[in-house]
């Protein structure tokens, strides 16, 4: 997949999820890679070096303490919507040669769907009312978050949180599972879907993501918000495409030392310069009126896109170490061992299985 290119409106459904609703409900955001490097302005704000390496799109004003002001500033953003400074980031990925050496995998790009999924809370509510009676808000300025653990190294199909992290391989079998793909793909495309439903107070939290909550009825992608966090949001999910086609086995590991993919996570600072229009682009630019249509909210300039200009590039520096982008290191950076088992021998819990 192109992710450079704009997508017109697009719906992931499933047919066993009574709670992803019609077509209509989610545009896209497409963006080129920013900057690979081991920083994280959440996680390890103020700091020049994180635990480990990340892709990075979005807002050009990355850095150690990057702001959300920062990044609403950014000169430019690697999306393909002027409105959007966000930026997006989770762990990259190696892989372990023969001779034990990690080889930076290529990041090919990303999607990052914003979808009408959740409702607010209401008591004796059971299910959401059709995305024609429904929008979730867009996001409060300033908002921050985290979805994932990157400690993970085992499933727990139970655990909403980690049914969010799943994985898509691509060509020349399609299979999507909750640990990294057990079988050759020509891309693996790693997918986090971030918690919809807010407490209405705080844009961050000690953990950064007390504030946020999935949905007490329904699953992980959509559904109705709990009383502690009533307020339902735009949901995220990013895509982010790693090219595997040169890889015969299964031997990956991500930056912070997961074999499993279960670590896998994602991390966002909200930089979109208009709220307003974010908030009603779901009524504009999705089902019969596209991201391209003169109506869509989104539509900034010639047709809400960032083009392809020079000054998207990282504003500061990365810092000066080697994480592998001119070949193979003889470690992970910041030294993180590998953990956990590499999948081999069957698929892990699908991402919509029956009996969930």
């Amino acid at each position: 997949m192109d992710w450079s290119k704009p997508h017109v409106a697009a719906v992931l459904l499933s047919a066993s999820s009574s709670y992803a609703q019609d077509i209509g409900d989610t545009f896209t955001v497409n963006c080129r890679p920013l900057t690979t490097q081991r920083r994280d302005p959440i996680i390890s704000f103020g700091k020049d070096t994180s635990d480990h390496v990340h892709a990075v799109i979005g807002g050009t004003a990355f850095k150690g303490d990057t702001t959300n002001e920062d990044a609403l500033n950014s000169n430019a953003t690697t999306c393909d919507k002027i409105l959007d400074h966000s930026i997006y980031w989770v762990p990259t990925l190696y892989h372990i040669n023969n001779d034990g050496r990690y080889e930076l995998v290529k990041f090919t790009g990303s999607a990052v769907y914003y979808q009408n999924r959740a409702c607010d809370y209401q008591k004796g509510r059971t299910r959401c009312p059709s995305i024609k009676e429904n929008f979730a808000k867009a996001f409060p300025k300033g908002l921050r978050m985290i979805s994932g653990n990157k400690d993970l190294r085992m499933f727990n199909k139970s655990d909403i949180t980690q049914r969010a992290i799943n994985h898509h391989c691509l060509g020349p079998i399609d299979q999507e599972t909750n640990s990294l793909p057990v079988v050759h793909c020509d891309t693996i495309r790693s997918q986090v879907t971030f918690p919809p439903c807010w407490d209405g107070v705080n844009i961050d939290s000690a953990d950064h993501k007390s504030h946020m909550a999935f949905p007490a009825i329904g699953d992980y992608n959509g559904g109705v918000c709990p009383e502690s966090h009533p307020i339902a949001l735009i949901q995220l999910f990013y895509e982010f495409g790693f090219d595997t086609r040169k890889y015969t086995d299964r031997n990956f590991v991500f930056a912070q030392g997961d074999k499993t993919g279960y670590g896998f996570h994602g991390d966002f600072i909200n930089g979109w310069t208009d709220l307003e229009r974010l908030g009603n682009a779901h009524r504009t630019c999705t089902g019969p009126q596209r991201v391209d249509a003169p109506t869509c909210s989104l539509n900034v300039g010639a047709d809400g896109s960032a083009g392809h200009a020079s000054n998207q590039i990282p504003e500061y520096p990365a810092p000066a170490e080697d994480i592998g982008l001119n070949g193979p290191l003889s470690a992970l950076p910041n030294d993180k061992i590998p953990t956990g088992e590499t999948p081999l021998a069957k698929l892990s819990s699908r991402v919509f299985p029956s009996d969930y």
